[in-house]
Formats: structure tokens, sequence, C-alpha cells
């Protein structure tokens, strides 16, 4: 079991807690704490908890440790053991937050400088279980703005029924404010030692919250998306162990669905995250040993989706359909070599003319 040396402060009643999961990211956390300094809603009112995963530089351990020393009102938590998922960290600061509410936000990210006030306010007013916002996709040479469904609508829903897309928002938990006591009364806690928890916990919470506000139109937070040469953030990292705990993770979602009698909503949630998996294994570097194991994982799902909906979104997976029925795994990675290749040609015509 993983320990934990936690230098806590003095508890204080804030409005938010920010709960943040690091691991050697000394050359964002700057920016990163700069970001909420910065907030209209007012620093003080603010609590910052950092979890650090046993990082092993020691520009990041001196870093926490000074911040834990120059500012009251931001703690941090050194786990002893690395655990390589983000679930374990923000459990253990969602077991220490002192705020009213809560978020969950990535190390190497920020947030614009009225982003907590809005969200404070917004749900507030409307007495909700969570918020969620829109974000930026911070690129190098441009930032745009991420577009959904809703194309604009802001929308307050007493039930998830009530706007089933709400089920295709991206669940990147660093855009969703939770009241903390109803993650506590729900028990809705992070997956860990698997990815795909962000995913469960915004399942879980939207599957409970009686009363859920969506900002489509308020961009609260700069996601920075970078070289996979440069500092690009883990998440982005599509190795074996990520592209299976990615499955792991969506077996525990299945799970949670079935124990909470809610089924039904299978391919509303997981329509858009089997094409997003897909596309990290025909875009990964793995063996097609290693594409073939994962397949095989995966398969029961897929075969579950398409018995649901006789398709998938994205069109260059058409092929695989009869495949994935008749668990033909050869044949599947054959087909997936052939979509990267053709993926690839694509791209190359589009770095010429310019195009992203």
């Amino acid at each position: 079991m993983n320990t934990i040396r936690y230098m806590g402060k003095c508890l204080m009643n804030y409005k938010i807690s920010v709960i943040v999961a690091t691991y050697n990211s000394g050359d964002f956390l700057n920016e990163f704490l700069d970001s909420i300094k910065s907030q209209s809603l007012g620093f003080e009112d603010i609590e910052v908890i950092f979890v650090d995963d046993a990082s092993t530089d020691d520009y990041t351990l001196d870093l926490l440790n000074n911040f834990n020393e120059s500012y009251p009102n931001v703690s941090v938590i050194f786990l002893d053991e690395n655990s390589g998922f983000p679930g374990t960290g923000r459990n253990r600061g969602l077991d220490l937050a002192g705020g009213e509410y809560v978020i969950f936000a990535d190390h190497d990210d920020s947030y614009v400088e009225n982003a907590f006030e809005v969200m404070y306010n917004e749900i507030s007013k409307e007495n909700a279980d969570f918020l969620i916002t829109n974000y930026y996709k911070v690129y190098e040479r441009e930032t745009v703005k991420e577009k959904t469904v809703f194309d604009g609508e802001n929308v307050v829903v007493n039930s998830f029924k009530d706007d089933l897309r709400l089920f295709d928002i991206g669940p990147s938990i660093w855009t969703k404010l939770f009241k903390k006591d109803f993650l506590a009364e729900n028990n809705i806690r992070f997956l860990e030692g698997m990815l795909a928890e962000d995913l469960y916990v915004y399942v879980y919470a939207l599957l409970k919250s009686k009363k859920t506000v969506y900002l489509d139109d308020f961009y609260s937070y700069n996601y920075s998306i970078r070289d996979v040469d440069g500092n690009k953030s883990t998440i982005h990292i599509r190795n074996k162990k990520y592209l299976e705990s990615m499955v792991n993770g969506y077996f525990e979602v299945d799970n949670l669905l079935d124990k909470l009698n809610k089924e039904e909503f299978f391919s509303n949630i997981f329509k858009r995250h089997f094409v997003y998996w897909l596309t990290s294994l025909v875009v990964s570097d793995i063996s097609d040993a290693e594409k073939r194991e994962l397949v095989v994982a995966i398969n029961p799902l897929l075969k579950k989706q398409l018995a649901i909906s006789s398709e998938f979104d994205e069109k260059s997976y058409l092929p695989l359909i009869d495949l994935i029925l008749a668990e033909d795994y050869d044949k599947i990675v054959e087909e997936i070599c052939k979509i990267k290749k053709s993926r690839a040609r694509k791209d190359k015509i589009k770095s010429f003319f310019g195009l992203r």
C-alpha cells in the first residue's frame, strides 16, 4: 500500500480546493500556480493541494517544498511509491481537501484568470452538484476553442436524462467543479492503477447528480498540446501500458453501469471513446503482437457496442466491424496497419499544404 508524507496546514474554509497530481513536472509548476494566484475569485479563497507521485528529479521536489513553505493555502503530499497513474494522487488529495468545492487539474496546464469566479458563482447560484465548462486547446503556434455538440448553448439539468448530449462532452476532469459533499455522499472516487479514471468519475457523477450545469460558451482552461519529442504530457504517450490501462478502465465503467442498473446508456457513453481508443491504437508504434493482445482484450466491449449500434462514428473504421464481430484478430491487426498507412499519407498531404 502506498504511504504518504503530508505537509499539511491548518484547516480553513476555502471556496475551492484545487488538487494537482505531479510527477517530474517542475518545468510547468510555476506557470500553473501563477494561474491560480491570479484568479479573480481571490487566491486566499483557494486551497491548492499538490500530490507528488514519487518524483525522481530534485527540481520538482525542491519547488514543491518551496510552495508549501511560501503559501499558507498550498499543501504538498509526497507519495512514497510511484503509482504510475493520476487516480491515486487525486484520491489522496480529495481525502484532505477543505474546500466547499473541488476541482482536479493537470500539472502542465493553466486556468484563465476568471475561471474560478465564474464557476463558483454559477454552481452556487444553481446549487448544483457539479459544473462543467469548455476549454482552449493550446498548440505551439495557435490557441483554438474546443468545439462541442452544444455549439455555444449552456444547459442546466436536474437529470442526465434531460440532455443525453452531456455524454458527448469530453471526460477530462480539469473543467469539472464538484461539490465536495456530493462526491463524499456518493463515494465517487477515481480508479487507481489504470486510466479512464476521469471517464469513470464523470459518468458516476453525471448518473448521480441531481443538478448539473454545463457552460459551453465559457472557456476556463488552457489545455497544452505539446510535441512528442518535447515536453509532451504523459497522457499522450500511446504505448501498450497506456492502451491496456484504458481498456481496464473501460471495463470498470461498464461494471459501474451494471451496478447502477444503467446499462441502457452504454452506447451513449462509449461510442466516442471506442473511436478515441482505436485511433490511439492506430497511431501507436507498438508491435503487431501487442496490437493483437490489446484487441483481444477490448473486443468484448467493442462487440457489445456494435450490438447496439451497427457502426462506428469514424468511417475509416467501418472495415473493422465484421472482423470484430467474427473475432478475427489477425485480420483486425492487418486492417489497423492499413488504416495507419492511409492516415500517414493524408497527414503528409496536410503538412505539405500547411494544414493541421
